[in-house]
């Protein structure tokens, strides 16, 4: 891959207008989509080029955006913004491209074909439910930029969305007629989503949701699925970035100074071997990195962009996004996670779980009291005894300390899962721990 030369032509003439600070940044790609219904699916494909620049000084600064290729002769506007500092330049290691970045997008009969079998495979999962909805995005982008501080950026991504909605008939709980349930997800290439997995979440939460019980208070053992603890590890995000984010978990350690339990390690990681949004550098042009925020409950430190470490480079973590040529970077993580345990099997965790709670999905946002230290969660699953599923639980809340949160985790599985967040993607395996209640939601 190689830089546009005409981002370097459009830069000279930014340097030629006399600007100490400018960057140009250009961004194509293109996706296919699928929509599916009862009715009828809808497929389209979809190309977009756009570009933009940053321009000024210590004094004001202008931000442009428009359609197409860069063109060097633009008739900037005026510059209303604030003073400008760009990132300098920094060393990039060696990065080879993946080769999944080069499939083909998925053709119409393959994202046909998902579709029809996932709906087959509901059908025996759950007999009576359908498919109702579902919708396929698969992408390929490439971002280049340039900048008088001479860094020089090159990367690619790939995506594939999908969400799937699914019916079945009510529940002696349900009064007005049938229950549906939502899912989405997210992977490198389309062809990685298994019809058979997503009909068990989907056959799953549908059970549930026909036949769940609101819980009796109780304090028992949890297995946290994914889709549940993602939205926790999302919403304590003030914890993990930002230059203050050290001090905030301070106040939520014990008194020695830990976070959480041994089984606690939280890293992000913009190289990620796989991940969707793996690439050498960030949104700026600085080199991406694996950061370890948190090493077996103890803090390491928190995820920082060039210009909150301007006297310590090597702790900036590459963790600037630009989501579309449109947008001014972002900071947010790439591929945050709670390390998985890969010997360990989410059946051995259930198999292990003499009383308590398999909590499968997340049925609201979470609610964070940082003054108070606590949090509520609005969650379903199944009540365990001995291994074994003896009752579906909807309607129901966890809640507890943010300690006793972070301390309690005494076991991960093997199956990381990863979830789009506002910036970057948040994943978490399926984890088991204690000191926790569960009671019902008013």
């Amino acid at each position: 891959m190689k830089i546009d030369p005409v981002l370097f032509d459009t830069l000279d003439a930014l340097a030629r207008d006399g600007w100490e600070e400018a960057e140009v940044f250009a961004k194509k790609g293109r996706s296919r989509t699928l929509h599916f219904s009862l009715s009828h699916p809808v497929t389209s494909l979809r190309q977009e080029e756009g570009w933009a620049a940053r321009a000024g000084d210590g004094r004001k600064s202008f931000f442009y955006a428009a359609h197409g290729t860069p063109v060097p002769d633009t008739l900037w506007p005026e510059a209303d913004g604030k003073g400008l500092r760009l990132a300098t330049a920094r060393p990039i290691p060696q990065w080879n491209v993946p080769s999944s970045l080069d499939a083909p997008l998925v053709g119409e009969s393959e994202a046909q074909a998902l579709f029809e079998g996932l709906a087959r495979e509901l059908d025996h999962e759950f007999p009576g439910a359908r498919l109702l909805a579902g919708h396929l995005d698969d992408g390929s982008s490439e971002s280049q930029l340039v900048s008088r501080r001479e860094a020089v950026a090159i990367y690619r991504h790939r995506v594939a969305a999908l969400m799937v909605e699914a019916t079945a008939p009510g529940g002696r709980q349900q009064r007005h007629g049938p229950l549906s349930q939502t899912l989405t997800m997210v992977a490198k290439d389309a062809r990685q989503l298994n019809p058979k997995a997503i009909a068990r979440r989907l056959a799953d939460r549908l059970l549930i949701a026909q036949r769940g019980q609101a819980p009796h208070r109780d304090r028992g053992e949890f297995l946290l699925a994914p889709d549940v603890f993602v939205p926790l590890l999302s919403a304590l995000t003030p914890l993990w970035i930002g230059p203050k984010a050290d001090q905030r978990a301070a106040a939520v350690a014990d008194l020695a100074g830990r976070l959480g339990s041994r089984a606690l390690t939280l890293i992000d990681d913009g190289r990620l071997p796989g991940g969707i949004l793996e690439a050498p550098t960030d949104g700026e042009g600085q080199p991406t990195r694996r950061t370890v925020i948190i090493e077996e409950g103890v803090y390491q430190q928190p995820l920082l962009s060039w210009s909150q470490t301007p006297s310590r480079p090597a702790l900036a973590s590459g963790c600037c996004h630009r989501p579309s040529w449109r947008d001014l970077p972002v900071q947010g993580p790439s591929h945050l996670y709670l390390k998985p345990d890969e010997t360990t099997s989410v059946a051995s965790l259930l198999s292990g779980l003499s009383r308590g709670y398999y909590l499968l999905s997340c049925d609201g946002v979470p609610q964070i009291d940082f003054e108070k230290r606590r949090f509520r969660l609005p969650v379903s699953g199944f009540a365990i005894a001995d291994g074994q599923p003896t009752g579906s639980i909807s309607r129901a809340e966890l809640t507890g300390t943010l300690p006793a949160l972070l301390s309690g985790i005494q076991a991960k599985a093997r199956d990381l899962t990863f979830f789009m967040a506002s910036v970057g993607l948040i994943g978490s395996p399926t984890i088991r721990l204690r000191g926790l209640e569960l009671r019902s939601r008013a």
